[in-house]
């Protein structure tokens, strides 16, 4: 290419941004796209994307400029160099039919299983030759590599072998029946048919200097697109050629070129966006209607029919469809949230504002239309019969809009101050106004309150002498010849906010019910509510479409409800569809004359396209993303001898006994409605039907030994169901004990025992009786020796003290009566401390006392009375999730109290302390009580033990339990004792 020509290309490409520059100027404000934009916000791992591909899954692989991400439609899993690749930087990105993604990079090519990486070199490893391009897998089930040098090379079972059969290759790419095809510069286009190469396109004379970048096949026509440096071209006869529509775009900066299965041409030019047409009808899709305005880097076609753009900064988008479009603040619209949408006699669309008034769209762009300085908000919109247009305001009464005027204030609605209008209803000629919770109508230049209606929210019409009357208790019929309303609601008790109505039903919006249908023969209800499979059960506005349908607007989104002669049916949509604003207003639902339907939101004005073929759905594909035995991952190969492909899940694994708490998670993978996916799953051998949820979690407990298959199932987004099943199957072993050969043997053992029992059954009976009469002395004994104790402990000191007390007293009757008073109480307090040890005997029998913790609670309640006027501080401490309710053998209560208390006395007569803390821990098979206080402490070699010390070890030693008494000088005192437990 010389000098001229170059200079020729630089000035066509200028004079073509400054057009576009133009023409998005002029478009600033225009309706958006269903375009959903998915970044690194959102989980995806770099936001330059470079490449797409598809696994078997359906699952979306994006290549990026820092690793590779698999979009399952709801969660990014992302690889970079860190995980294994041989570079983070993706070229290219390629799935085979055996599972495997192959990435290629600046620096060799990586393969990855599911599992592992393993990198390939074309050449020396860390050369610049091994830039790898462009992969491709033929239908012959070989994978081709493109480097940046125009080699061509393919894998052949351990390595990349260079075809020498073909040389300076600048770009490949497969047709519909999955044969190769490759550009070679200078010599044409070829086609690999299994074993050799022939040549389809012969390059010519005057192709010389066309170096063709990229090439790719038109998945409508099966036009085989071309394009270079200096242009887009496609093959017809064998021959290049620049097709007619090429003109459109002067400058022919083309990047790249998608004809979809419908066939729309995508292309991508350096003026950002992406234009979307065929031959002369294009549109242009940037920022303004909801794209972007970076470059695009590639498209690719999912096999749900989305189409996916990748951009170099603002991550990928998917186009599902041009079903809604929708206007909003960027779009122009003064105030993003629409109340009331109507339409004039000219066709033209008017929207009320509830913070910015009105404004029109003409031709696609809103406009706002001046109302005398009123910017306050709008509520509801009505066109009537004449083609005036009426406008219900907040603050300033009632105004109409005839064509080529400006609004006027209707003043009879000053002179009776009927605002905020709420709702506006044209029935039978005669305009109704719900205003300040009150009916009104328009009669010749007036309005005149219906005196008896109050609370009105919502109109509606269901004959030529009735109105429909929502209100904040109900739903109300009012008889407009009699002007009285009915006695009873016929909807009683919920929030009434909108209706709609056809030849046999009444629908009544509610603010908790969902949608009440009332038959109007019979009188009777059905309801219609999120359990039904509305997106949520407030609803603000109902609409009947001229094909019969019932269009829910809720505060989660629109459901469309379809009657047939086999039911009902709904379908909602919700973000996956373009409602970018979920939320509807309410009354705010139109359809216009051409057939359109248009949803006011808070997030702008939706309008739903009827005549758009809907894309036939595809069932999800099941996938098993994990198996947990006892909520940890199953070991791959420890119970199975085979992997599920592309997982680590073992196949088929047989379980030992006792492991039976299963969970699997799975998933239906969807790339358009993800959220809308419900399941059904069974466990055969367990269950006796399948369950239906949306949940991708379910949980088997304590399964008995067998052998199971577990199948799960996934719907569409319309709630079709498909034999798309997922199964997986697995084997729990008996345990020995549990099968015949075990019980046979046992048979035969029992038998020998029996027979051997027989024989020695009198001997044993006298042993037995020599045994049981001296187990009962022993008993006897050991029951004398307690209540011994007991006695010494809680009753034989406080009765020789009372008796010491008294002698004193009686002693001192000659002395003044004043002195008694100090002895007659300590007798009274020796008294109550005798009471107190006796409840403690009577608690200890009780059964509730066996509880650990109804013991520790004893102890805690007895030391806080001993501890009472001591000015000792007692502190109790325990280990966090710590559960103490366990059942202790029969004698432990009364021992442990015993013990504790006696070592509170100790502690109070004896340490000075001013603090007692008693601490439980946990230990293996053990719970452990320690009592430690601060006091003086002592030498444990210098002082023996008295009663008091060898009374708590015996109590200790009787109910099996490890007692330690360690003290230091200065150091206080620690009573440990540690109770075994069983696990």
């Amino acid at each position: 290419m010389n000098y001229k020509d170059q200079y020729l290309i630089l000035f066509a490409r200028t004079c073509l941004r400054s057009f576009l520059l133009l023409l998005i100027a002029c478009n600033a404000f225009a309706q958006k796209y269903n375009f959903i934009n998915f970044n690194v916000e959102n989980g995806l791992v770099q936001s330059q994307v470079t490449a797409f591909a598809q696994d078997r899954n359906n699952e979306l692989l994006i290549g990026t400029q820092g690793g590779f991400s698999i979009f399952d439609g709801t969660n990014f899993t992302n690889y970079n160099k860190g995980s294994g690749l041989s570079q983070s930087l993706v070229n290219t990105l390629n799935y085979d039919p055996r599972g495997n993604i192959w990435i290629g990079t600046n620096n060799g090519i990586s393969r990855f299983d599911g599992r592992r990486f393993r990198t390939y070199y074309v050449a020396a490893a860390n050369s610049e030759e091994n830039v790898i391009t462009q992969m491709e897998t033929d239908a012959y089930g070989r994978t081709w590599a493109l480097t940046r040098n125009k080699k061509l090379f393919y894998f052949a079972d351990t390595a990349f072998l260079r075809d020498t059969r073909i040389d300076s290759v600048s770009a490949i790419t497969l047709d519909k029946t999955g044969n190769l095809w490759a550009a070679s510069y200078l010599h044409g286009i070829y086609i690999f048919k299994g074993k050799d190469w022939h040549r389809e396109v012969e390059m010519t004379s005057n192709d010389l200097g066309l170096y063709i970048t990229q090439m790719s096949f038109g998945r409508y026509s099966g036009t085989l697109y071309c394009y270079s440096i200096i242009g887009l071209f496609t093959v017809e006869n064998g021959r290049l050629k620049a097709p007619n529509w090429v003109t459109r775009f002067p400058n022919k900066g083309f990047s790249n070129i998608l004809e979809d299965s419908k066939g729309n041409i995508w292309l991508a030019l350096d003026d950002g966006g992406v234009w979307v047409g065929r031959q002369q009808d294009w549109k242009h899709y940037n920022y303004a209607n909801g794209l972007t305005d970076d470059m695009v880097s590639n498209f690719y076609e999912d096999r749900e029919g989305n189409i996916w753009i990748g951009t170099d900064g603002s991550g990928i988008y998917r186009y599902t469809g041009s079903i809604f479009t929708y206007y909003d603040r960027s779009s122009g619209l003064p105030g993003p949230s629409v109340m009331s949408i109507a339409q004039s006699a000219n066709g033209d669309i008017f929207l009320a504002s509830n913070s910015q008034g009105l404004y029109r769209l003409k031709d696609d762009v809103p406009a706002t239309v001046p109302m005398e300085h009123y910017r306050v908000g709008i509520n509801t919109l009505l066109a009537d019969s004449s083609g005036r247009l009426w406008i219900g305001t907040d603050r300033a009464g009632l105004w109409y809009l005839d064509e080529g005027r400006a609004p006027r204030r209707f003043e009879a609605s000053l002179d009776r101050n009927i605002s905020p209008i709420n709702h506006l209803l044209l029935a039978n000629g005669t305009i109704w106004i719900a205003a300040r919770g009150r009916l009104f109508h328009i009669d010749g230049q007036g309005i005149v309150a219906d005196t008896a209606v109050r609370g009105v929210i919502a109109l509606g019409t269901i004959n030529k002498d009735s109105l429909l009357i929502g209100t904040l208790k109900g739903a109300f019929i009012y008889r407009t010849d009699l002007g009285r309303l009915e006695e009873k609601p016929f909807v009683p008790g919920s929030t009434t906010l909108c209706f709609a109505v056809d030849s046999r039903n009444v629908y009544v919006g509610t603010d908790d019910k969902g949608v009440l249908v009332w038959n109007r023969t019979t009188k009777r209800f059905t309801a219609i509510n999120q359990q039904s499979g509305l997106t949520c059960n407030y609803v603000y506005s109902l609409l009947r479409d001229r094909n019969g349908s019932i269009w829910v607007g809720t505060g989660c989104g629109i459901d469309k409800i379809t009657f047939t002669d086999k039911g009902r049916h709904i379908r909602s949509f919700g973000r996956s569809d373009g409602l970018l604003g979920v939320e509807s207003n309410a009354n705010a639902s139109f359809e216009d004359r051409k057939g359109y339907l248009w949803f006011g939101t808070t997030k702008g004005v939706f309008r739903y396209n009827p005549y758009i073929p809907v894309t036939p759905l595809l069932p999800p594909r099941m996938i098993l993303q994990s198996v947990k035995l006892f909520s940890k991952d199953l070991p791959p190969r420890l119970y199975s001898d085979s992997l599920i492909p592309f997982t680590n899940l073992p196949w088929h694994p047989v379980l030992p006994p006792g492991q039976n708490h299963i969970t699997f998670s799975f998933k239906g993978i969807c790339l358009s409605n993800p959220e809308k996916i419900r399941y059904r799953y069974q466990l055969v051998g367990i269950d006796k039907g399948f369950t239906e949820t949306d949940q991708t979690t379910v949980v088997y407990p304590n399964l008995p030994p067998g052998e199971y298959l577990f199948k799960v199932w996934a719907s569409d987004a319309e709630g079709h169901w498909y034999p798309n099943a997922m199964t997986y199957p697995f084997e729990i072993k008996a345990p020995y004990y549990t099968t015949w050969y075990f019980r046979f043997g046992l048979g035969f053992l029992l038998i020998g025992l029996f027979m051997g029992g027989v024989y020695f059954r009198n001997r044993q009976k006298e042993l037995r009786r020599q045994w049981e009469e001296r187990l009962r002395e022993k008993e006897q004994a050991a029951v004398r020796q307690k209540t011994a104790e007991d006695f010494h402990d809680e009753i034989g000191n406080k009765l020789t003290r009372i008796n010491l007390l008294a002698t004193i007293a009686e002693n001192k009757l000659q002395q003044p009566p004043y002195e008694l008073k100090g002895i007659l109480e300590q007798i009274r307090e020796n008294v109550s401390s005798l009471y107190n040890g006796s409840k403690d005997i009577i608690w200890s029998l009780q059964p509730d006392s066996d509880y650990l913790d109804e013991i520790i609670f004893r102890i805690r309640q007895n030391s806080a009375e001993l501890l009472q006027d001591t000015g000792i501080r007692f502190v109790y401490e325990q280990d966090p999730g710590l559960s103490l309710h366990i059942k202790m053998p029969i004698d432990y209560s009364r021992n442990l109290i015993m013990i504790f208390k006696e070592a509170i006395n100790n502690t109070v007569k004896h340490a000075q302390a001013s603090q007692i803390t008693l601490t439980v821990k946990e230990q293996p098979l053990a719970i452990v009580l320690m009592l430690k206080d601060n006091g003086a402490g002592y030498d444990s070699t210098k002082i023996g033990s008295g009663n008091g010390m060898s009374n708590m070890a015996n109590r200790a030693k009787r109910i099996s339990a490890q007692f330690e008494l360690s003290s230091q000088p200065g150091a206080g005192t620690m009573l440990t004792l540690s109770l075994p437990v069983a696990t």
